[in-house]
């Protein structure tokens, strides 16, 4: 057995001392461990394997995004902009990937950001339209129906005069879009009323439409605690109404009706 082990040992020392047998080992040597180095390095650097929710970004500035973005290791990249009244000029309106998406480090983030400076169009003519016409009027010149008040008038349901802050708003005036134009109807009984729609399961806009098109005001809008940022608020469901809706029940024109959302499913069940 010695004799064996020894006549092996002869041959790799012999192999070993041939100048270019070790000149190739050490460069393969080298780059395996170049390699090695390399692959360690990426590994910590990008957080192999691992991921992490992105932020939600809605409502922050390209700035404030921006900073958010670097503190999560990750990148945004503005992809699109729009024109929203009610929301913050300049913000994020939306995101891609959404909020709570795991993905992993230097991904890029693409948002959408809310124009910085107001639109503004010409304000429609809607006076003789009904409020069902002038509504729809309204809202495809880019404006919103505000409050409804009621007069004494033969043409029932129909816009006597439209508004914008009190004021009495003449045709292609301009104004910024999102802006509320509210309308002055006609009614021929003191007490006209009409029917209470059913608002449960609805998203805010949607109740709010109904609520304009039966010819009632929008009261107060709450949310419960579950709705947390803007995000839950725009998914957020109609979990309860005042007055209560409920067969045949009508109300006077022009009354307000209260909205509670939720995100809540049990509640929106109930």
């Amino acid at each position: 057995m010695s004799k064996i082990t020894n006549y092996f040992k002869g041959i790799l020392w012999r192999v070993w001392g041939n100048f270019y047998v070790r000149n190739v080992a050490f460069a393969l040597s080298t780059v395996a461990l170049i390699l090695l180095v390399v692959s360690l390095w990426l590994m910590i650097y990008t957080r192999h394997g691992q991921t992490f929710e992105t932020p939600n970004f809605a409502g922050l500035t390209q700035a404030e995004a921006q900073s958010l973005a670097e503190s999560k290791h990750l990148r945004v990249q503005i992809n699109d902009s729009v024109f929203i009244a009610h929301k913050r000029l300049g913000s994020v309106i939306e995101q891609n990937p959404k909020p709570k998406v795991r993905v992993k480090n230097n991904r890029t983030v693409f948002l959408t950001l809310n124009a910085t400076v107001a639109k503004k169009m010409p304000v429609p003519d809607v006076v003789g339209l009904s409020l069902r016409q002038a509504k729809a009027t309204v809202e495809m010149q880019g404006f919103e129906v505000g409050r409804l008040s009621f007069a004494m008038d033969m043409a029932s349901g129909n816009v006597l005069g439209q508004l914008h802050r009190g004021r009495a708003v003449q045709p292609d005036e301009e104004l910024t879009v999102g802006s509320k134009i509210d309308l002055l109807l006609g009614k021929s009984r003191s007490s006209e009323r009409t029917a209470l729609p059913q608002l449960k399961g609805l998203s805010l806009a949607a109740a709010k439409s109904n609520v304009l098109e039966a010819a009632l005001n929008v009261g107060r809008i709450r949310y419960d605690e579950s709705v947390q940022n803007l995000a839950d608020s725009v998914e957020a469901r109609v979990y309860a109404q005042y007055p209560v809706a409920a067969e045949d029940v009508n109300i006077e024109v022009g009354s307000p009706v209260d909205i509670y959302l939720t995100v809540n499913a049990a509640r929106l069940e109930q």
